[in-house]
């Protein structure tokens, strides 16, 4: 699976972290506007030293931004966790593609289902697939890419949806289980860790199973979500409560590969050296 963000991405994601128009970025690097939006809209990948300059500009790091620039860094994925099946479903809304999952408590079968990646079809196929019947949604966030479908779910299965407190609820159902941080939900044996990570949406929400987190569009391998609510609260969100969680904790975002605390730590051009 490739890198959700490509080079463009994080500059312009950057860009917004400084409250800088692409014009600001020409000031500071003195390209020019036209070869910048080039490079934003993918057409053109720069030599690294000028990849490098706008590293410095941008207050990324130079040699993360470098590999993830020239296509030379992905993710090893993290270690599959003992206690629980953990199924990633790659859908898509339109043309998008979306993560959504499937965790299965290995001594139960109790299930739940990990945002809907608006494509609640292929979710009960496969939960149909694997002889379960979840009971409950958990989603990290409202956005439809997420909670698309969420009814189809919910009158499917018979089920509740966790949303975080602050997040406004999606259509689709009518039962709803608010959570808020550091709540812990039942799965069979396991007990999910609610953290609240805003910043994406205002009432974003990451979930930890012993010492694999889904993580919806807080952090993608090499990048950062969206800051829609607020970047600095995004930054926070990574930088004070999920690169804080232990190197081997295993990262599923809601788009692009899985990835581990240790390696955001390592090659994200925005986090590293910012977390010891």
């Amino acid at each position: 699976m490739p890198l959700e963000d490509e080079l463009g991405d994080i500059l312009q994601k950057a860009r917004d972290g400084k409250a800088w128009s692409r014009n600001d970025l020409v000031k500071a690097t003195n390209f020019s506007n036209e070869d910048l939006q080039k490079i934003e809209s993918y057409q053109w990948t720069p030599e690294d030293s000028d990849v490098l300059k706008l590293a410095r500009a941008l207050d990324l790091d130079g040699p993360a931004l470098v590999d993830i620039a020239q296509e030379r860094w992905e993710p090893t994925p993290p270690s599959n966790d003992p206690d629980f099946d953990l199924v990633c479903l790659n859908v898509f809304m339109g043309e998008y593609p979306v993560n959504c999952y499937l965790v299965r408590c290995k001594a139960t079968g109790e299930t739940a289902v990990v945002d809907t990646g608006a494509n609640p079809k292929t979710i009960i196929a496969k939960a149909r697939e694997m002889g379960v019947h979840p009971k409950m949604v958990l989603l990290t966030h409202a956005h439809p890419d997420h909670a698309g479908g969420l009814g189809q779910l919910s009158q499917a299965f018979e089920c509740p949806t966790c949303i975080d407190h602050k997040e406004p609820k999606p259509g689709g159902s009518s039962n709803f289980k608010v959570v808020k941080d550091g709540d812990e939900i039942p799965l069979g044996n396991l007990r999910i860790k609610c953290i609240e990570t805003p910043g994406h949406t205002v009432g974003g929400v990451s979930y930890l199973i012993n010492q694999t987190l889904l993580s919806g569009d807080v952090i993608f391998a090499g990048s950062m979500g969206r800051a829609n609510s607020s970047w600095n609260d995004l930054f926070n969100s990574i930088t004070k409560k999920v690169l804080l969680l232990p190197d081997k904790t295993g990262i599923h975002p809601g788009h692009g590969p899985s990835t581990t605390v240790g390696q955001e730590k390592e090659h994200n051009p925005f986090f590293k050296g910012q977390v010891k």
